[in-house]
């Protein structure tokens, strides 16, 4: 049968650890009273037993036959006091002797029976033991002997207060259920630290982990002990063989695209010569077909690294500042340095840059950026004041090599490219109106 998942490793080794611990220290201690207390009541039945030797020992037989009869000698022993809670009863061979202990009363043995308090339970079975009630309702704990003299034989009881015992055993039982619960807790602690010390390197293997998705690191390592670290070995060639399919698809990619790029512009230029415009829209859209999927080759995979955020802004600002100088735009900037987000950093150069560069084309005369993070996103936005797109013109603006003005210079790739690499991360664009009254894009990124 499959253990559930529910709690993982950590929780069921608390679990099964904490069973162990209670089933060994229950069973344990279960023995340890039963033991306990027989040895116990052994010990009560062996006082028991001594006194009857002693009382048989001073049995005499009757002149006439007429049964046995205690010496008169012995006047200050326990049963020679009144109600003392040590009683002897004789039975069997002439007139009925008991102890002075019992004054004028007498004890009932044939309503004796196995102990039917707490004590039953501590008596192993076939013992000699038997309560019954004394002259005063008292429990008491006995055994009858075989006893003769001068050829007369009877049957001797001796009887004992079992609230002693019962006494005794309770605050035995106290100290066990004490030592027991003790012992139980330290368990449990021992438990738990060898599962925190027993999971730390699974923990410094998760921490390497995430190391690596941050791009602070390369590689897991070593370190974890012997059984994991052929893991991390395992991981960490996995990691560089990946990286390494990923640049030679990036190579391919980029060589494949430079070998269509110049028999695309050769027949560009042959079909303007001749003035086919169903050619020349050919190749115009197989050429923007090339650009975008050579700038998704590999978008999301490769050597992912920890970006801050503020200076790839900043130097993609100063590049669109030249490419757009004729314009004398105002690039406003409001990025926290603080800001760092894990990617390769290509791909966020792609997609800011073409997001930048599109507000630089449509811009009047101001660019804002700004961005922050917040709920487990890094939001970047970037907004115009040029003329905006209208609700139709906003559900269209991501369609591949869509453009809305033809005399503007471009592809019209760039929402298309940077909302593909968003989404290779899982993340986002979202295009609206801004606060400037054009377009606002706002890359929605996962940290």
């Amino acid at each position: 049968m499959a253990l559930p998942e529910r709690g993982g490793l950590r929780g069921r080794l608390l679990l099964f650890g904490c069973l162990a611990a209670l089933l060994v220290s229950g069973a344990g201690g279960w023995v340890l009273r039963q033991n306990i207390h027989a040895t116990l009541l052994r010990g009560l039945e062996q006082r028991l037993d001594e006194r009857a030797e002693r009382i048989a020992a001073s049995l005499l037989a009757a002149p006439g036959g007429s049964g046995l009869v205690p010496e008169r000698s012995r006047n200050n022993d326990e049963f020679s006091r009144i109600f003392s809670g040590w009683y002897w009863q004789l039975e069997g061979a002439g007139p009925e002797q008991r102890s002075r202990s019992l004054w004028d009363s007498r004890l009932t043995p044939a309503d004796a029976s196995a102990p039917s308090s707490s004590l039953a339970s501590l008596l192993a079975p076939g013992t000699p033991l038997r309560s019954l009630r004394g002259p005063r309702g008292e429990a008491l704990l006995g055994l009858a002997v075989p006893v003769e003299a001068g050829g007369q034989r009877a049957m001797l009881h001796v009887y004992g207060p079992a609230a002693e015992t019962e006494a005794e055993l309770a605050r035995l039982d106290r100290i066990l259920l004490l030592t027991q619960a003790l012992l139980i807790l330290a368990l449990v602690i021992a438990t738990l630290a060898q599962v925190r010390l027993g999971l730390a390197p699974l923990r410094r293997l998760r921490a390497a982990l995430a190391a690596v998705r941050d791009g602070s690191a390369e590689r897991l390592g070593s370190g974890y002990g012997p059984e994991l670290d052929p893991l991390a070995e395992e991981m960490d060639e996995v990691l560089a063989r990946n990286a390494r399919v990923v640049a030679r698809a990036r190579g391919h990619a980029a060589d494949l695209s430079h070998a269509l790029k110049k028999p695309l512009a050769l027949l560009g230029g042959e079909a303007t010569a001749g003035g086919s415009e169903l050619l020349r829209g050919q190749v115009a859209a197989m050429s923007r077909l090339i650009d975008r999927h050579l700038a998704r080759a590999g978008s999301g995979a490769g050597e992912l690294r920890r970006v801050a955020v503020a200076p790839r802004i900043a130097h993609l600002v100063a590049l669109m500042q030249r490419l757009h100088r004729e314009r004398e735009l105002d690039w406003q900037q409001t990025v926290p340095a603080q800001l760092h987000w894990r990617c390769e950093p290509t791909d966020l150069e792609e997609m800011l840059g073409n997001l930048l560069d599109n507000a630089g084309k449509w811009a009047r005369s101001t660019v804002r950026v700004d961005a922050a993070a917040a709920a487990g996103e890094l939001r970047i936005r970037i907004a115009d004041d040029g003329p905006g797109l209208d609700d139709t013109q906003l559900e269209q603006a991501s369609r591949r090599g869509l453009r809305f003005d033809e005399n503007t210079e471009g592809s019209g790739l760039g929402l298309a490219i940077a909302r593909d690499i968003a989404e290779t991360y899982g993340g986002r664009l979202e295009l609206g109106r801004g606060t400037l009254g054009g377009l606002e894009a706002v890359l929605v990124l996962p940290v």
